[in-house]
């Protein structure tokens, strides 16, 4: 009984007010940037060092993550709130799925992980698939005795701008002929089951490069033709010149 009403307890102070706000642009070469804003209640903070702490751990992650090539953390407080926005760039995607598997992420508390979650990216022929799982059902005990309107009106929101429509997706809301993809997951949702995101999105193919590429060998291939055809000219003649 004592368990049940301290999971109650913690319950209802840390989700007071969670919500999380992340879009990502994704260029054809594979590089993008992030944006992510998060607001937590400060009694959270509070365990983990209040707002300075809070700052230190994430930049700490940042820094030991080498997918990220630029970052910036910017936090502020107000009565009860603490609010995170992170700012990132990176040059290859798929190295993202290795930040999951650093020693600074092992660090982070159990909450900021299940809040990253754990993404796959492969590919397969030419399509690019993203998978990525989110699992809060464990991140504040007792969560799912949360009365529903207590989390009214918080999201969990989720904007991917891809450079090239998805082809397969089980997003929300799609905009910009399929190239935008938004997820909005109500926090009492996420509470109570795991988040799943996926799409599939053919390849972007550098056609001006390719052309370029091809140009450049065909001109190649002319060049060392008109080479040849030259020096065995020039043979013919020299051989004509000596028999005269």
């Amino acid at each position: 009984m004592i368990r049940l009403l301290a999971a109650c307890l913690l319950a209802f102070v840390f989700s007071s007010c969670l919500e999380c706000h992340e879009e990502v642009w994704l260029n054809a070469d594979a590089s993008g940037k992030a944006r992510v804003n998060i607001s937590l209640p400060i009694q959270a903070a509070q365990i983990h060092g209040g707002e300075d702490g809070v700052k230190s751990m994430v930049m700490k992650y940042l820094e030991t993550s080498p997918a990220f090539t630029t970052y910036s953390v910017l936090t502020s407080t107000t009565k009860d709130q603490l609010k995170i926005e992170l700012f990132v760039t990176f040059e290859n995607a798929l190295d993202l799925t290795h930040t999951t598997h650093t020693a600074a992420f092992d660090e982070l508390p159990g909450p900021a992980k299940d809040l990253i979650g754990h993404t796959q990216v492969g590919l397969q022929g030419a399509d690019l698939n993203f998978h990525r799982k989110l699992d809060l059902t464990r991140t504040i005990l007792g969560s799912v005795l949360i009365p529903k309107e207590q989390l009214k009106g918080q999201n969990l929101t989720t904007i991917i701008h891809l450079p090239k429509a998805a082809s397969s997706h089980n997003a929300h809301t799609v905009a910009d002929s399929g190239k935008t993809l938004t997820w909005i997951t109500p926090i009492e949702h996420a509470f109570r089951e795991p988040i799943n995101q996926t799409f599939t999105m053919p390849l972007p193919i550098p056609w001006f490069i390719i052309v370029a590429i091809a140009l450049a060998v065909l001109f190649l291939f002319g060049l060392g033709f008109y080479y040849i055809y030259r020096r065995k000219k020039m043979k013919l003649s020299v051989l004509d010149d000596s028999q005269s």
